[in-house]
């Protein structure tokens, strides 16, 4: 235990080089670790609370003759009469300024000694200010990032674990401090603490059961899963007598005297495992070779073992000693969530942080990294879920409902970063694109050596009978559930201490059944949490009469609720595991856990989570997202800009974002002879525009294998003559000029997609004047392909209303239908790309009505007006997630692939430039011109994609071509739009200032501090998760790049992550400080 890093990692390596591949596993993640400490510290982010029992102390890592100011010391002046902020670099001693800064001296105050880089930024400061605030300057921050490991606490007084970011996509504390082994000797080994429902000390290595009797199983460790997936480790043991002999000491009782809790545990584990690589080798196809009768012989359908449970009788070697340890620790003698999770890992750098990069297991069944990956994970998962536990114990505990308020916000931000940093992990691909943890690899090799079965113990005692049955012999077998999720503490901690019911039976009979393989503590604690008041309750009690109002219990009843959202947000997340990693690759549509139960109970659990809220008193501005009704109050719009204030030359009301189409045009793609601005022009002009319109129906059929279509719309150059006139283009309406930019652009990219460097010249040449004309570049974009690319249908044939009368809505009016006009491929997984994306910016009408609201809000400081549009905001993008999963789940994605290498030709060649793979991807992910994406960040406060060192050249390449694209974007926009985005891009407006300024402000309550964090965060939040479905959307479309657009999510999840407000943290520590 007291041995050097590099000793440690000399000790591993020498016992993972029994197999090879154990030793492989190994040297990857020595390898990995390599790696992730060279840039250990690199990015220095604190926003990240973890519980201490340290005190409000501030570690330093000592680097010779450090060059500048240490992050102790600014770290240090945090107080009233000692306040400095470091901002680019640079720190500021803002002592003297505190009483004369323009936003209050709190605002100063919160961030006094810490960074303050991004809210100074975020706020704006005039010139003026940029010259007082270089009069105050102390001197450059220290660039060595080794001399800041620790930084000043949070609102607990705990110390704050520098966060070591990880391609999992988010910022993760890295757990636990290593235990001083003198402070955690002392503790039961499963006690309930300040590490959650981790062991209070890091687990002992194999090396501590030499010289005890169960050193025998020490040593077929590390040969478990070369001789344990053959059947040839049953074969030695079976026929080594002396081997069975040492096995069968161990069974004694005397073996367990004299051994510690850990070693114990330990012991428990190995043992365990050797009977499952006794019991199940060799059982899965072909691992024991290949013969004439092996199809026959072998169960190749995954998840299965070809053993008949009943029969199999584990030998008295074997059953002895695991029935020994089993009695002992009162847990079922089978590897359980705690043998292969909790106590199945150890540091590789003995103090540093539990990462996917710097814990490895102890022992496994395989030589796969998935099987390592999978278990990482989950200890990672109850790592970090460590805050969760300290919230609740202290929730539970405190009388003051000021402390409860801010405990929540805690517990709420813990839950967040577990499901948004960490259950993220188990779909993590490697460098070169492969997954972590296939779910073919889990399901098909790892799983069916853990599932449930059935087992019969020789010498079992507790279960023998006189009756010997159909197996010839007396024992009873054993039902042995597998290992699973179920069996963790961590979810049924959280559902008692936020009074979450569990209304089946059936369901209740399946937790009290996991119980049985949790550790004693545990039990006790969650015994002791289900015997008092919940969370739940305690807000219950203290509800107001009806007609009174108090705010203070409403802040109390959103913050449960967002708590009950972040715990939903984790189930659903659960069960996305269950459906990638055994229901898709086992295409079943009934799935059963490795714990040996069905996952019925999940769907139950959901309904019951989400009965759990408290309904919320309804107020003018308030949400009532998550009341019963579901109803939001009616928003007030202001009144948009007088359209007769418009330019004549370029399209502003056409665009106009306040519009009932939303984002798209305001009148659809139709035919000029039927359109209303076709009735006005003179008939050689009708004529030209009503070939263009063939033109452009024509292109799938001729653009297909270098077809004849530039000389087909060469040949009509002599009838398209009167497009050759400026004037004329130039003076037709502007929908007329809309139509002819839409429907040429597309006549040019079928014309250079069909082999051709540029298009006729009867048709570039008005593009160029058009394209003029409407204030964009004469090329095809996200404009000309979606937003002006739409008509719409109605159901009125009869085999639609004959449908519509069948299903009861006769005298319904059809809903109308919106669909693509202008196709080049005409399949169905083009119609689905663009139709979905119509769908989504006609229906960002109701996003840009938020943000008108909330910008009438920000200008009347109406904090409740405001905190509406952020949750309408918010609400707008979990409805877009809703519905691309949706569509995600149903569609099948095999030709996407194959639709977008089709699609890029018409895409990439007719702009300046042919676009790269990587160009066409990121032009995907940010929907080219569309304003939508750029519009939700401004309103937030935030970038798109900020400026960020990746670990990997490929990944910040790719960061960079993302930035160029949305920059490109933005010249390829409607002019209104354009507008729109540049007003909401003004200094001043977004709602991340407006959420600082009122922090700064007086007499803004912390209940409305609260509010305005909250709705701050949850929009963030799911805009976030909207993102992450881009990128979904991208990983489908190019596979080949899903690795490095994965990687690349993840540092801009991070940096959102980052953006995550504080205000009661925030506030909490000016009352320290001003309390110093």
């Amino acid at each position: 235990m007291a041995a050097s890093a590099d000793d440690s990692l000399s000790r591993l390596l020498r016992r993972a080089s029994l197999t090879v591949s154990a030793g492989l596993a190994a040297g990857a993640a020595v390898s990995a670790a390599a790696v992730v400490y060279r840039r250990t510290h690199r990015r220095m982010l604190e926003s990240l609370p973890v519980s201490s029992s340290a005190g409000d102390i501030v570690e330093e890592v000592v680097t010779p003759a450090p060059d500048g100011i240490l992050w102790s010391e600014l770290a240090r002046h945090d107080s009233l009469d000692e306040a400095w902020i470091a901002i680019s670099g640079q720190v500021y001693n803002v002592t003297p300024f505190l009483e004369d800064h323009p936003g209050g001296k709190l605002l100063l105050l919160a961030f006094a000694g810490r960074e303050a880089t991004e809210p100074f930024e975020t706020v704006g400061h005039s010139a003026l200010a940029q010259r007082e605030l270089r009069r105050l300057r102390v001197g450059a921050l220290c660039k060595d990032p080794h001399t800041y490991s620790l930084v000043k606490a949070g609102a607990d007084g705990g110390a704050r674990r520098v966060v070591e970011r990880l391609r999992g996509g988010a910022q993760l504390t890295g757990g636990s401090k290593a235990a001083d082994e003198e402070g955690a000797a002392s503790l039961g080994l499963w006690e309930v603490g300040s590490r959650g429902f981790m062991p209070t000390r890091d687990p002992v290595g194999i090396e501590a059961l030499f010289g005890t009797k169960f050193d025998v199983f020490a040593e077929l460790a590390d040969l478990l899963p070369s001789m344990g997936f053959t059947g040839a480790l049953r074969k030695r043991l079976d026929g080594d007598s002396e081997l069975q002999r040492r096995l069968l000491a161990a069974g004694d009782a005397s073996a367990l005297q004299g051994l510690s809790e850990d070693q114990i545990e330990r012991a428990f584990m190995v043992a365990g495992y050797t009977m499952l690589a006794y019991w199940r080798g060799g059982t899965l196809a072909y691992s024991s070779g290949t013969g004439a009768d092996h199809v026959s012989r072998k169960n190749v359908e995954g998840g299965t073992c070809n053993i008949d449970d009943t029969k199999f009788v584990l030998p008295a070697f074997l059953a002895k000693p695991l029935l020994l340890l089993s009695n002992h620790l009162g847990r079922p003698p089978m590897p359980d969530y705690i043998a292969t999770v909790l106590y199945n890992w150890t540091r590789i750098d003995k103090t540093g942080p539990v990462s996917t990069s710097n814990i490895r297991c102890v022992v496994r069944l395989t030589g796969l990294q998935d099987e390592e990956w999978f278990f990482k994970t989950h200890v990672i998962i109850e790592s970090e879920a460590a805050q969760i536990v300290a919230s609740i114990i202290r929730a539970t505990e405190t009388k003051d409902d000021d402390e409860l308020l801010s405990l929540l916000m805690d517990l709420e931000e813990a839950l967040w970063r577990v499901v948004r940093a960490c259950l993220p992990i188990m779909y993590e691909r490697n460098e070169s694109g492969t997954p972590q943890c296939s779910e073919h690899m889990f399901y098909q090799v790892l799983r069916p050596l853990i599932k449930a079965g059935t087992l019969a113990f020789e010498g079992d005692t507790a279960t023998a009978t006189t009756d010997t049955g159909a197996a010839g012999n007396s024992l009873v077998p054993r039902f042995l559930h597998g290992p699973s999720g179920a069996m963790s503490s961590l979810l049924p901690c959280i559902d008692a201490a936020c009074g979450i019911e569990t209304s089946s039976a059936r369901l209740r009979d399946a937790l009290k059944m996991f119980e049985k393989s949790m550790p004693h503590a545990h039990r006790e604690f969650l015994a002791k949490l289900k015997s008092q008041p919940s969370i739940r309750d305690r807000i219950l009690a203290t509800r107001p009469e009806s007609g009174e109002v108090n705010e203070q219990h409403d802040a109390l009843t959103r913050s449960f609720n967002r708590v009950i959202s972040r715990v939903l947000d984790f189930r659903w997340q659960h069960w996305q595991y269950v459906k990638n990693y055994i229901m898709k690759p086992g295409a079943l549509s009934h799935a059963v856990g490795s714990g040996g139960t069905s996952f019925d109970y999940l769907q139950q659990h959901i309904t019951d989570t989400e009965k759990a809220r408290i309904r919320e008193r309804g107020g003018d501005g308030f949400s009532k997202l998550h009341t019963e009704n579901g109803e939001l109050p009616p928003m007030h719009l202001p009144p948009t800009p007088a359209a007769g204030r418009r330019d004549q030359t370029h399209s502003r009301e056409f665009w106009s974002v306040d519009g009932d189409h939303g984002l798209l045009s305001r009148e659809p793609l139709v035919a000029p002879n039927l359109a209303p601005w076709g009735q006005t022009l003179v008939p050689p002009m009708l004529e030209a525009m009503n070939l263009i319109w063939d033109l452009c129906q024509k292109v799938p059929s001729l653009c297909t294998g270098n077809g004849p279509y530039y000389e087909t719309v060469d040949a009509l150059a002599p009838k398209l003559a009167v497009l050759q006139d400026d004037r004329a283009v130039a003076g037709l309406s502007e929908s007329a000029r809309e139509y002819l930019m839409t429907s040429l652009s597309h006549i040019k990219a079928g014309c250079m997609a069909s082999g051709n460097r540029k298009p006729p010249r009867c048709i570039e040449k008005p593009l160029q004047v058009v394209a003029r004309s409407v204030g964009r570049p004469p090329f095809l974009d996200f404009t000309e392909l979606v937003l002006c690319n739409w008509d719409t249908t109605t159901v009125d044939s009869t085999r639609g209303q004959e449908a519509e009368q069948a299903a009861g809505h006769q005298d319904e009016t059809p809903e109308p239908k919106r669909h693509v006009v202008w196709r080049f491929l005409a399949m169905p997984d083009e119609e689905w790309y663009r139709a979905t994306h119509i769908v989504m910016h006609e229906e960002a009408r109701e996003v840009v009505a938020a943000i008108r609201v909330g910008h009438v809000a920000m200008r009347d400081l109406n904090d409740r007006a405001a905190v509406s549009s952020m949750v309408r905001v918010g609400a707008w993008c979990n409805k877009f997630c809703d519905f691309f999963d949706a569509y995600f789940e149903a569609k099948d994605s095999r030709t996407e692939s194959v639709m977008i290498r089709r699609l890029e030709p018409f895409i990439t060649r007719s702009g300046n430039h042919e676009l790269s793979i990587e160009e066409t991807a990121c032009w995907v992910y940010c929907m080219g011109s569309s304003v939508l994406f750029l519009a939700l960040h401004a309103y937030l406060g935030i970038q798109m994609c900020p400026e960020f060192e990746a670990e990997n050249p490929e990944v910040e390449a790719l960061g960079e071509t993302l930035r160029r694209m949305i920059k490109e974007g933005r010249v390829c926009m409607p002019v209104a739009h354009r507008e729109f985005l540049e007003q909401l891009e003004k200094p001043g407006v977004s709602m991340r200032q407006y959420c600082f300024r009122r922090f700064g402000a007086k007499r803004v309550s912390v209940e409305v501090l609260h509010d305005l964090e909250a709705g701050y965060n949850d929009s963030l939040y799911a805009l976030g998760r909207l993102l992450s479905r881009r990128v979904h959307l991208v990983s489908r479309f190019f596979p080949q790049l899903a690795g490095n657009f994965g990687a690349l999510n993840s540092d801009l999840e991070a940096a959102m992550q980052h953006s995550r407000l504080q205000l009661l943290n925030m506030r909490q520590r000016v009352f320290r400080s001003l309390q110093a």
